[in-house]
């Protein structure tokens, strides 16, 4: 592993062999509010190996929008039409009968799926609210993972994240984009000093400067996850914002893949 090696990769518009690339935060599919051009499962191999992604947990835009078991469908799909390329978020909806999302969650782990996507925003429910309990419950009892979207709206705010982390100990809570900005990135901080099973990936939409190390600095390596929210947005950026870090060769090496492969069992 060489930083070095990756920065001359990058700068050469070469894949990166420098390190090993997993990403632990994409989607999959069209959206309504995005122009995706390459929204297919074989599309995102394809910008995958541009890059040197070895392999990405996705969720499907259907799922956290407006039909989640058509949408984990099409990811269920593309795990089995590219083997060990995509790792699988079972999505759930918190505005219909608990007892479809218990089945939706079985169906999808008995495929294959390794973890759970919630989206409070576009669901317009509280990630600590009942709707969401079977879910989180779930997670408690099988000790999985759950990747949240947080920012700083009160549905989706790091601090509901964080008081889910507290009252299920034995999930594994992924803070998607970290609560995104520098007043994210601090309650995310301090939020990780009370949940020991907590965890933040770094996809976002912007790059402000300094946002990556005040992560890993604040938080610690072991417990921060590459993420680009491939395919609407472009990984490129999200490499390059780790190639030109101040993070050293055995931070970059957890972030990039060693602590999504422990987390999501890869």
């Amino acid at each position: 592993m060489s930083k070095k090696i990756m920065m001359e990769e990058v700068l050469e518009g070469k894949p990166v062999t420098a390190f090993e690339i997993v990403d632990a935060h994409t989607h999959m599919g069209l959206y309504h509010n995005f122009h995706i051009p390459e929204h297919t499962a074989a599309q995102m191999v394809h910008a995958m190996d541009r890059v040197g992604i070895r392999c990405c947990a996705t969720a499907a835009h259907a799922a956290i929008t407006a039909d989640y078991r058509t949408g984990n469908t099409q990811v269920i799909n593309a795990m089995r039409e590219f083997p060990g390329r995509f790792i699988g978020y079972c999505c759930v909806n918190p505005n219909y009968p608990a007892a479809e999302m218990r089945d939706e969650l079985k169906r999808c782990f008995d495929s294959g799926m390794k973890a759970i996507k919630l989206h409070p925003g576009l669901h317009a429910h509280p990630v600590d609210g009942d709707g969401y309990a079977p879910a989180w419950e779930y997670a408690d009892k099988h000790g999985l993972v759950v990747l949240t979207h947080t920012d700083s709206a009160a549905v989706s705010s790091v601090a509901a994240t964080g008081r889910c982390a507290e009252r299920y100990p034995n999930a594994k809570v992924i803070f998607g984009h970290s609560g995104f900005s520098h007043s994210g990135a601090r309650a995310c901080v301090e939020m990780a000093q009370k949940t020991p099973n907590s965890y933040f990936d770094l996809a976002a939409s912007l790059a402000e400067l300094g946002l990556v190390e005040a992560i890993v600095d604040g938080i610690g390596a072991d417990r921060v996850l590459f993420g680009t929210d491939l395919p609407f947005l472009d990984c490129r950026m999200q490499i390059g914002r780790l190639a030109f870090s101040r993070l050293t060769d055995e931070q970059l090496g957890k972030v990039l893949s060693a602590n999504a492969r422990r987390l999501l069992r890869i």
